[in-house]
């Protein structure tokens, strides 16, 4: 069985998502089927942003969702994970039988080697002749030879075998931290920003240490988009991360939080701290002007509007959020460009 990618998910977030997610399908009248919903669900959830980037782009073609289309992004974006899961899973399952053949045999030999020495012992309890006395001991010697040599091959696979397991072992760490990526920006993704909010909502309640929340947003991409490309969009979106990842430190964690959004975790940060944060953030980015690297053609310059909100003590997760974003939402009509805290 692979692991199920939405055990985070409550009967309230999981129906909205629902919800969003038939409309959305309704809206490009793609059929409901079972991989067209699981292609909806990404979507709404923002737990899969290169499924969202390409469903956009294939929404702008003239030719609209085809099914082969469709089904093609299901195993490019959806099954990717799985596949690299179940992968691990059958090599695993191969090495667990190669240990229980190598312990079979073993048990077998050593049953053999204990008849021949308890056959011996009872011949040295009864007068025997030199001859046949000589015969068991060559025997003895026989068997015992062979019970070294048959624990020596089992020792040399028995290493072989740990190696396999140490390899897999990082293998299978690695597509663990891939799937907490994201694949455009190589920061963090959706469902590693909701696994770490979880985290440090437990960690401050047993502490009784505050958090803050900061959630950033792009201005106007979707008109940078239309303008430049997608590509240059896409180098757009990598430079917001980076900036983002330099001007953090310590346990802090930035993500994307989805399309043009990103989100950052401050721990045992205060407003005032997160919003001296956002200003650094705000400032680093607006300060740069992009250009080509191959041609020198300037881009101008990007900005970007800031919500921040503190954690309060026993509220949930969502709660947090949506009051970042309603900061976020106040920045962007007081004008963008600009950081916004909210009243605890």
């Amino acid at each position: 069985m692979t692991s199920n990618p939405y055990r985070e998910d409550d009967f309230g977030r999981a129906s909205e998502y629902m919800r969003l997610a038939l409309a959305l399908l309704g809206k490009y009248k793609i059929p409901p089927t079972p991989f067209n919903y699981r292609i909806g669900y990404e979507y709404v959830a923002g737990n899969n942003p290169p499924l969202k980037q390409s469903f956009d782009q294939l929404s702008e073609q003239a030719e609209g969702f085809s099914a082969e289309a469709l089904l093609e992004m299901y195993h490019q974006y959806v099954a990717e994970d799985e596949r690299a899961f179940e992968k691990l899973r059958q090599e695993l399952k191969s090495i667990i039988l190669d240990v229980q053949s190598e312990f079979q045999n073993s048990g077998g030999n050593l049953s053999n080697y204990a008849r021949t020495l308890s056959q011996f012992a009872d011949i040295l309890e009864a007068p025997t002749a030199p001859k046949v006395m000589s015969s068991e001991v060559q025997k003895v010697l026989s068997d015992t030879q062979s019970m070294r040599e048959s624990q020596r091959q089992m020792e040399s696979n028995m290493s072989q075998i740990m190696a396999e397991m140490g390899s897999l072992r990082k293998e299978l760490e690695q597509v663990r931290e891939d799937s907490l990526l994201d694949a455009l920006t190589g920061i963090s993704n959706r469902k590693a920003f909701d696994s770490g909010l979880e985290t440090t909502i437990s960690e401050s309640r047993e502490q009784g240490s505050v958090f803050c929340l900061l959630l950033i947003d792009i201005d106007h991409f979707k008109q940078f988009n239309d303008t430049h490309g997608h590509l240059v969009g896409d180098k757009v979106l990598r430079f917001v991360a980076a900036t983002l990842k330099r001007c953090i430190k310590g346990k802090d964690l930035c993500a994307r939080y989805g399309g043009e959004e990103f989100a950052i975790i401050l721990p045992d940060t205060d407003l005032a701290g997160a919003h001296t944060i956002a200003e650094q953030i705000r400032v680093a980015i607006s300060g740069r002007v992009l250009k080509d690297s191959a041609s020198g053609q300037a881009y101008g310059r990007i900005t970007v509007s800031i919500g921040a909100g503190q954690y309060c003590d026993g509220e949930l997760p969502n709660d947090t959020i949506g009051r970042a974003d309603q900061a976020l939402y106040q920045a962007k009509a007081r004008g963008r460009n600009r950081v916004v805290v909210a009243e605890s």
